[in-house]
Order: structure tokens, then C-alpha cells, then sequence
């Protein structure tokens, strides 16, 4: 079938590690899957505010952020999922109390605004000042008055995984964590996945998950990798994610391997 939908995640995916990409040849994709009526779907863990940022020359994209918890289309949000108060308090209680969770920065994006809780070290806040757009310090994340969507914890270290692992074992089953890069997990709601907020757009623009193509390179990709038809683990992604991949692209994120397969597999001329 057709290629009807591009979904990419971000980090690790479609910009490189400098967190930069090709803008001119991006912008000359964007107009020929338009010329095609393609969607094109950024589908990433971070805050929307953050997505809309980095592609605010770039018009006709559909957002799915805090992976797969808000999904916006023209400007309009077609879903949202937020976490309970009682469950955010469960959740603050047990990574306060556990060793193995301390010396990160704990973070709430929120529907309006983000929540740094203080003490931070000056890494992680800068690493958290560049995902969040006007992010707020605060000393009681309990405090927040907002409509949380995610809980965004992150280390100046490469245990992610395990701590996910471990955060499963502990949760309550209506939540669940999953590694996002970079260090960094999310907590969210366990029914609430990228490949969630991607039937959202499925369903809107009727289109079925054979017309889908799309690419990822961490954990928290793997549902939607397995739920479309043409999905691309990135050559620099873990041996797990190109196992739940129809395939692998022929370079990295460093090397433009999203628009690279895009601009091959539909045979766009460059």
C-alpha cells in the first residue's frame, strides 16, 4: 500500500547530536510529501512547546508529544492523557525514597508550562533548559498546579534502563517508565504509548497502519516501530530496537539517515 504517513522521533533519530539537521533539504522534502498529500508526523517523549520550537519555519506537521500523550494537528489537540494527582504523589514518594533514583533532575511537563524541582546540579539543569521551553524551578513539585502528562527523569549517566526496570517492578500498574535517551526516562500512563497517539492521527486523516512509515531509536519507539508497516530502526540504535524494526536505515542520525531513506525509498528527487 501507499505511503500515507512519515512519523520520526527526534533525539537520537532525526536531528543530529548537535541537535541540528539539514533545514534546507528538509524544508524541499516537506513540499514534495505535501505535493504527494504525505503526512509527516514528529513523534517524540518531549514537550510539545519544544517540538513546535525547533520546527517553527517548517509548516504542515502534525505533533505527537510526551510519547504519544498529546497529539496535535493544525494547532488543534486531537488527544491528551494526563497522570492523577494520587498517582504523581505515588510516584514522587517512591523516587524520592529509593537510592537508586537520587542524583538526577526530576522534572513535570505539565499541559501549560514545565517543573524543574531544586537542588539541581548546574548539568543537568542546562540538559533540561534545552527540552523545556520556560522551564520553572521549583522546590515542591506537589505544589504544581497543572494537568501533568509525563515525569521526565534524567541522570548525568548511561543507567536509564535499569533504572526503568526497577521503576516497573515498583509502579503502580497504571504507570509505566521507559528509557527516552540521553540518560533520561519518562513515567506515564501505561496505556499511553507512541503507537497510541499515532492511531490518534490514523484514525483522523483515515489512514490504515500499512501507509505508515516510521523511525526510531530508543525504547520508548519500539510499540510504534511494531505497529506500522514500513518501520526503520536507525543504524545507531540498540540491537533491541532494530529487532522489533522491519529495517534498519543505511546511516545514523549524524549522517541525515531519516531524510536520507525517505528521500530513497519514495524515490524523491534531490
Amino acid at each position: 500500500m501507499p505511503i500515507k504517513m512519515i512519523a520520526t522521533d527526534i533525539d537520537g533519530t532525526f536531528i543530529r547530536t548537535d541537535h541540528q539537521f539539514d533545514h534546507d533539504r528538509f524544508a524541499r522534502i516537506l513540499r514534495q510529501l505535501s505535493a504527494r498529500h504525505i503526512h509527516f508526523v514528529i513523534a517524540s517523549g518531549n514537550q510539545l512547546r519544544h517540538l513546535t520550537d525547533i520546527f517553527t519555519n517548517f509548516d504542515g506537521i502534525d505533533f505527537l508529544a510526551e510519547n504519544g500523550g498529546l497529539v496535535v494537528s493544525n494547532q488543534q489537540t486531537l488527544f491528551s492523557e494526563t497522570i492523577s494527582p494520587s498517582l504523581l504523589n505515588k510516584s514522587l514518594s517512591l523516587i524520592h525514597q529509593s537510592p537508586l533514583l537520587q542524583g538526577g533532575a526530576i522534572v513535570i511537563s505539565g499541559l501549560h508550562g514545565a517543573y524543574l524541582q531544586k537542588p539541581v546540579t548546574d548539568e543537568l539543569l542546562a540538559s533540561a533548559n534545552y527540552f523545556y521551553t520556560d522551564l520553572q524551578l521549583v522546590t515542591n513539585l506537589l505544589a504544581v498546579q497543572d494537568d501533568v502528562l509525563k515525569l521526565d527523569l534524567v541522570w548525568p549517566d548511561n543507567l536509564a534502563d535499569q533504572r526503568a526496570a526497577w521503576l516497573n517492578r515498583q509502579l503502580p500498574t497504571s504507570l509505566t517508565a521507559t528509557a527516552s535517551g540521553f540518560g533520561g526516562l519518562d513515567i506515564i500512563p501505561s496505556h499511553v504509548n507512541k503507537q497510541v497517539g499515532l492511531a490518534v492521527l490514523e484514525r483522523y486523516w483515515q489512514i490504515s497502519p500499512d501507509q505508515v512509515m516510521a523511525f526510531g531509536d530508543n525504547d520508548n519507539d519500539i510499540a510504534m516501530l511494531r505497529h506500522v508497516g514500513h518501520s526503520y530502526a536507525m543504524l545507531n540504535a540498540a540491537s533491541r530496537i532494530k529487532a522489533a524494526a522491519n529495517q534498519v536505515t543505511q546511516k545514523t542520525n549524524d549522517d541525515d539517515g531519516v531524510l536520507d531513506t525517505i528521500e530513497t525509498v519514495l524515490d524523491l528527487p534531490c
